[in-house]
């Protein structure tokens, strides 16, 4: 008998809790509902956009050097509206890299800058970077150039940086600074790639 009440009792205990905190739990379970169903709309909303800027810049990939103002408006919808997916960054780079081919620097460096700043993956920005400070290196202004490649951060490119600077030390006629560029980027390279010999090539041309 005591045990049949103690159940009663436990059993209107948990009806009370029920009756206090259902609408909190009715809330909670909405609120975590909520959060599912917006998490998925954006993971699908991202899943479109990537695809989409994909295939652009494939698009751009394909053009011939032809159509530069073709390349130019899809680079322009990637970079608008798909900004924040890599292939914003990519494709300006790309955009830049032809401008520089055609020797339209006025043109070049602006969608090179944008990589460079904008761009969502290191190696994309470092490789803007560097073929900013090789355009400045043909216009003659050492300083950009150099800002250009100390801005190149991507580990993977540390020989071409240090290379870059060598020339650009030779460019300021500071043949000490070229040496010490240039043995860091051959350090690097050493039995690893053609480069080193091209690099050797260079200290061999300061001299001792």
């Amino acid at each position: 008998m005591a045990l049949d009440l103690e159940e009663q009792d436990q059993e209107e205990h948990l009806k009370n809790l029920w009756s206090k905190y259902k609408n909190i739990v009715f809330i909670a379970t909405g609120i975590l509902l909520c959060i599912y169903i917006a998490v998925t709309f954006i993971s699908n909303k991202n899943k479109v956009a990537n695809e989409l800027a994909s295939q652009l810049y494939q698009e751009i990939l394909i053009e011939k050097l032809d159509n530069l103002e073709q390349i130019k408006v899809k680079t322009e919808t990637v970079k608008v509206d798909h900004m924040h997916t890599p292939y914003a960054g990519r494709a300006s780079l790309h955009l830049g890299q032809l401008y520089a081919k055609t020797g339209d620097y006025d043109k070049s460096i602006p969608e090179l800058s944008w990589a460079a700043e904008n761009a969502t993956e290191l190696s994309i920005q470092s490789l803007a970077h560097y073929a900013l400070a090789y355009i400045f290196i043909a216009k003659e202004d050492a300083q950009k150039a150099k800002l250009a490649a100390e801005s190149i951060a991507s580990p993977g490119y540390t020989g071409l940086k240090s290379d870059l600077l060598g020339d650009i030390a030779l460019m300021n006629e500071d043949n000490e600074a070229a040496r010490t560029f240039f043995n860091q980027a051959l350090n690097f390279y050493k039995n690893k790639s053609e480069l080193a010999q091209v690099i050797q090539t260079k200290l061999d041309a300061i001299g001792q």
